[in-house]
């Protein structure tokens, strides 16, 4: 039978892409091509169900890192905090816009940045922002941050490309927060495009009008007033944005189900899996389990692909051992390990408990043979 990784057959149906379609020649008979009508749909639509009051849209989810990092005046000489399971995107937007990066450790038990190794950081080094990740959809303790950073100035960047979906400790949605908190709208997150597209959503009507200058070239009323960047979002990919809100909150309850029953499933095998205390809270971006050692995640990934079952290594290694980022300071040991030991499994808003039931079946009988 099989359980893929991504199911893009389901999730544009044919309705979908008959009305997506309308679209397209609605934009293309009205050649308005970049930041037109979906573009100012969509923002409006999506600051009110992520809680926010300005959710500008830009070219994708690397640009929106790096424009906020500029917002907050990050820049060469300043440090920014970043954890050690991400994609790379996290570190090389502090690289580009000319900072250093500083790597702050995470939970060994969910991925995410650690308030500990934070204040341990901030000891050490004088940093002029952090990057916290809701990595895999999980919600970084923000309000545990916050506490350490806000009494210091040091601004926060909410990393949440994996995050549409999810909410804070609070219960509020990720991106209410006070902070900048930036989105990847790629074709395989939550909420996606049918290309690249990103957002960055903010409270602040100030940084709003910075991040609408960066974007565009550094441009206002009175003429260019800073050196920014080409990162508009075009219209086509705000078209297909706008209409996916119609459907993103059942497709993230199909995700939420399916972590449930993955985590009623897998409770006896000798495994570690997300904490139930994130059922509610998780965007279910992705679903990770952590194994033994890299050695058996590197089996079990060939035994479920033999048996035509989808899954992947988020991350084949932590940022700290990636090339270009091994010299940087901070603290990483517990990155080194997750990323060594975690493998997810499928996790898409279609997956069915028949599909689950076949993917622990396979861990079953993977374990058996340990």
């Amino acid at each position: 039978m099989g359980v893929p990784f991504y199911n893009f057959t389901k999730l544009h149906h044919e309705k979908f892409n008959l009305l997506v379609k309308e679209r397209i020649n609605n934009i293309i008979d009205k050649n308005a091509f970049v930041e037109g009508e979906y573009n100012a749909s969509f923002e409006k639509r999506f600051s009110k169900m992520q809680g926010t009051n300005f959710s500008p849209l830009v070219a994708n989810g690397t640009d929106a890192l790096e424009i906020a990092l500029e917002a907050f005046d990050v820049g060469v000489g300043d440090k920014v905090g970043i954890p050690g399971i991400s994609f790379f995107a996290t570190a090389e937007c502090v690289i580009s816009v000319g900072a250093t990066p500083v790597f702050i450790d995470i939970d060994l038990k969910t991925g995410l940045m650690d308030p500990e190794s934070l204040k341990r950081i901030v000891e050490k080094h004088k940093l002029k922002a952090i990057i916290p990740v809701h990595i895999y959809g999980l919600p970084a303790p923000i309000a545990e941050l916050e506490s350490i950073c806000n009494p210091l100035n040091i601004k926060i960047v909410e990393d949440a490309a994996q995050g549409q979906g999810g909410f804070l400790q609070n219960g509020q949605p990720i991106g209410s927060s006070n902070n900048l908190t930036t989105f990847s709208f790629y074709p395989t997150k939550n909420l996606s495009a049918f290309g690249d597209a990103g957002a960055i959503l903010t409270q602040d009507e100030k940084l709003n009008e910075r991040i609408l200058q960066i974007r565009n070239h550094g441009r206002s009323p009175s003429g260019h007033i800073l050196s920014g960047h080409n990162s508009r979002c075009d219209h086509i990919q705000a078209a297909v944005l706008d209409l996916k809100l119609d459907e993103i909150e059942k497709n993230n309850l199909g995700r939420k189900a399916a972590a449930k029953f993955y985590n009623q499933q897998i409770k006896d095998l000798p495994l570690q899996y997300p904490a139930d205390s994130y059922l509610a809270l998780s965007s279910w971006h992705l679903y990770p389990i952590q194994v033994k050692d890299q050695t058996q995640k590197i089996a079990l990934q060939q035994f479920l692909k033999d048996r035509e079952i989808g899954s992947a290594l988020f991350y084949m290694k932590s940022l700290p051992e990636e090339l270009p980022l091994q010299q940087c300071d901070g603290e990483k040991e517990k990155a080194v390990e997750f990323a060594a030991r975690t493998i997810c499994l499928p996790m898409n808003p279609f997956i069915t408990q028949d599909d689950v039931t076949e993917v622990v079946a396979a861990l079953r009988d993977f374990f058996k043979e340990q």
